[in-house]
């Protein structure tokens, strides 16, 4: 057996059968191994980067994936996804093919020898959890073996081995095995732990959890909600978890940070002791006053996280989400403030929703995307997969949409990167041809993978894109305008201009909509929902419509005045 039929075969051990691959000279090899295999399946984007994206989505709702590109740009072209799964802790895995190993250069000074090779581990050795170059064909399993194994253990993420073309086609002989080491947090007193939280806990009246991305790597999600909501536990999300709770679960006060909700954010100022499970302290979750009258007592499976510089942790606990719970949590016996949870979880209902609006926006007259948001909610029921992309939308959706319980959002927060979630819902309905999806997108977002609108059957109803169309790369927009009183990077005669959406949707034989004001909302978008086959809905919005994050810092004493 050589060595391309081999990782095919490694990957089927894995249960994994859909892949996803660019061809190219020094990859083909392995991917004429998944051709042949008629148990498998593949997709083939139009652009590596779109690849990268779409094997991070396919980890997100199939638990793992697989990647294949070429050497050179084929590599360097999937490195913005590689930091999206790497952000967001996303187990997946990459192969990058590279030039036989004769054109390899010895000397690193010397800049280049075989055609588009390129030193693909040292670009990608600072966002991958582990990346390797093959040497020999007899590598093969012990390094397939290990980098699966790291991409799943402890904190997820995303792998990369780089194989060159003359050893794609070797004989494998005497394969070493990868000893599987079983991942372990700190050895633990767990009972020692569970009296020194207590004894926190007898000075607290204002308790409350953050529950961050991580949770989505636990077994007992749901027992932990259901745990938190029995025992009157008020939590808020960060973005990354924002799907794993109904929007009317009694004790959720809704996203913290920069973008999120006031309710959040005034829970997360007030508190005198915060559990966050799972939750990276980044800028943008613990901006404002996060925190600043609270002990913090820290859970996270990457030790890294608990000692933060930004925000001081109390204590910090580096075990599992699962373990932490079985262990300590269900143990710890919360008494209750009464009067700290009924205010506490009273500011949803009057700070939850969000309508902020500019004189310049509301003289224009176009579409209000808070209003838009909060009315489609509530005909997206929980069968769809939502994929949102990044930008001004990401904000107006996040603070103005009902989600349900079961309801999967798809969204980068980490990384960042704009135009993925075309490429995401593409993927979703490969994995699951049944599965209906919906695509949030920027009119900036829309531009950047254009080409995979080509990979969309007209005839398929299970994909719909809705264009949030404000002709502008609205944050930088409003962003600059406001910083300098004057915008740069927006204006046509340098280049950027908004898309035709008519004209895309005409020439990839997609159907058109358009809603131009909110008294259209809902009769245009039931018919767009209800289309049998695959759409895109132009929603058209101000320049001028500013997103509602300033509105949420300082947020008690400029909205309310409540006595904690």
């Amino acid at each position: 057996m050589n060595v391309s039929k081999y990782i095919i075969n490694f990957f089927k051990s894995k249960k994994i059968k859909n892949f996803y691959v660019f061809q190219g000279g020094a990859i083909m090899n392995v991917i004429n191994e998944i051709g042949k295999d008629k148990s498998l399946k593949y997709l083939v984007p139009h652009h590596e980067q779109s690849l990268s994206m779409q094997v991070d989505t396919s980890a997100r709702l199939d638990g793992y994936s697989v990647g294949m590109v070429t050497s050179g740009p084929g590599a360097t072209n999937i490195l913005t996804g590689v930091c999206s799964a790497y952000y967001d802790s996303i187990p997946c895995f990459f192969i990058t093919g590279q030039v036989g190993q004769v054109h390899i250069k010895k000397n690193k000074k010397y800049r280049q020898l075989g055609f588009q090779e390129t030193d693909v581990v040292s670009i990608f050795k600072s966002v991958t959890k582990y990346c390797k170059q093959i040497k020999n064909e007899n590598e093969i399993r012990y390094e397939l073996e290990k980098a699966y194994n790291i991409s799943i253990s402890g904190r997820p993420g995303p792998v990369l081995l780089d194989i060159p073309f003359n050893i794609q086609k070797k004989q494998v002989k005497k394969l070493k095995p990868f000893k599987e080491k079983i991942y372990k947090c700190k050895n633990y007193n767990f009972l020692h732990e569970k009296n020194e939280i207590n004894k926190l806990l007898k000075k607290s009246s204002k308790l409350m959890f953050v529950i961050g991305g991580g949770i989505k790597n636990s077994k007992n999600q749901e027992k932990i909600i259901k745990f938190l909501s029995s025992s009157k536990i008020p939590f808020a999300l960060t973005w990354t978890s924002f799907d794993i709770v109904d929007q009317k679960n009694n004790y959720y006060l809704g996203c913290i940070g920069k973008n999120g909700h006031r309710s959040a954010n005034i829970a997360c100022e007030e508190a005198d002791i915060i559990f966050t499970l799972g939750q990276r302290f980044a800028v943008k979750n613990i901006y404002g006053d996060f925190g600043k009258k609270a002990k913090i007592i820290a859970i996270d499976i990457d030790d890294q996280e608990i000692k933060s510089n930004f925000v001081k942790i109390k204590r910090g606990i580096n075990l599992s989400i699962d373990d932490f719970y079985q262990k300590i949590l269900k143990n710890i016996n919360f008494s209750k403030n009464l009067k700290w949870i009924k205010k506490i979880t009273n500011l949803k209902k009057n700070q939850f929703y969000i309508n902020v609006e500019s004189n310049k926006s509301i003289k224009e007259n176009l579409v209000n995307p808070f209003i838009f948001m909060n009315k489609i909610s509530n005909l997206i029921d929980k069968s769809y997969v939502i994929h949102c992309d990044i930008g001004a939308h990401q904000t107006w959706f996040f603070q103005s949409f009902n989600q349900k319980k079961g309801q999967k959002i798809i969204n980068h927060c980490g990384h960042g990167a704009m135009g993925h979630s075309v490429c995401s819902a593409i993927a979703a309905n490969f994995l699951y041809k049944n599965k209906k999806n919906i695509a949030f997108i920027g009119d900036g977002g829309f531009m950047m993978n254009l080409q995979e609108l080509n990979l969309i059957n007209p005839n398929n109803k299970n994909i719909k894109i809705i264009v949030l169309n404000n002709s502008s790369l609205g944050n930088t927009f409003l962003g600059t305008l406001n910083t300098f009183k004057k915008t740069y990077g927006n204006e046509k005669k340098y280049g950027y201009s908004p898309p035709d959406v008519k004209s895309i949707s005409k020439g990839f034989n997609l159907t058109y909509l358009k809603i131009e004001k909110n008294s259209k909302i809902l009769p245009i978008f039931k018919k767009f929902i209800k289309l049998k086959r695959s759409a895109i809905l132009d929603v058209r919005i101000s320049k001028y419509q500013p997103t509602a994050e300033l509105h949420q810092i300082n947020t008690t004493k400029n909205f309310i005045k409540i006595d904690f």
